[in-house]
C-alpha cells in the first residue's frame, strides 16, 4: 500500500527526504538545502514523504505554513525510476489536504520552472513566474480527497 507521512522539521528525521532531493536535483540541491535551513520559513515547514508499495521512499515535497491563509509549497520530487506511477499526484493531494485542513485559502509556489503544465492540471494559475491555487475553489470542483 502506498503511504505518505508528514515530517516535522523540528523533531523528525528528514534524511530520506534530503536523499530524494539529492538524487533528483543533484548539485542544485545542496544550495537549496542550505537556503532552506537558513530561512525563517523552515521553522514553519513540514515535509511530505511518500513510500511505495514496497516501503521504498520514492517522493517528497515541502509545505510552508503561514498565518495569513496563503501557504507555500516547493520541492516536489519523485525519484526518476518511480515516475509515471501516480506518486506525484498522491503527494500533491497530501499537500492540498494538509494545507486546507490547516486553514490555507491559497497555495502558492515558485517551483514553476520545471513542470508548469503539471501544475496547471490541478488548476494552478501562473502569473509572474509564480503558481497560485484557490483551495476552496479546488475542493468545490474536486471531490476525490475530501
Amino acid at each position: 500500500m502506498i503511504r505518505g507521512v508528514y515530517l516535522n522539521t523540528m523533531n523528525d528525521d528528514l534524511s530520506k527526504c534530503m536523499k530524494i532531493y539529492q538524487d533528483v536535483f543533484e548539485e542544485d540541491m545542496n544550495e537549496n538545502v542550505e537556503t532552506w535551513k537558513n530561512s525563517n520559513s523552515e521553522d514553519m515547514a513540514i515535509y511530505l514523504l511518500l513510500y511505495n508499495e514496497n516501503e521504498i521512499p520514492v517522493g517528497t515535497a515541502r509545505l510552508i505554513f503561514d498565518f495569513d491563509g496563503v501557504f507555500k509549497f516547493d520541492g516536489l520530487a519523485v525519484l526518476p525510476g518511480f515516475r509515471k506511477n501516480g506518486y506525484g499526484d498522491f503527494i500533491m493531494h497530501m499537500i492540498f489536504d494538509k494545507a486546507y485542513q490547516s486553514g490555507a485559502h491559497y497555495l502558492v509556489s515558485n517551483d514553476i520552472y520545471h513542470m508548469p503544465d503539471y501544475f496547471k492540471k490541478y488548476g494552478f494559475s501562473i502569473e509572474n513566474n509564480h503558481l497560485s491555487l484557490d483551495l476552496k475553489q479546488y475542493f468545490n470542483t474536486h471531490k476525490c480527497c475530501h
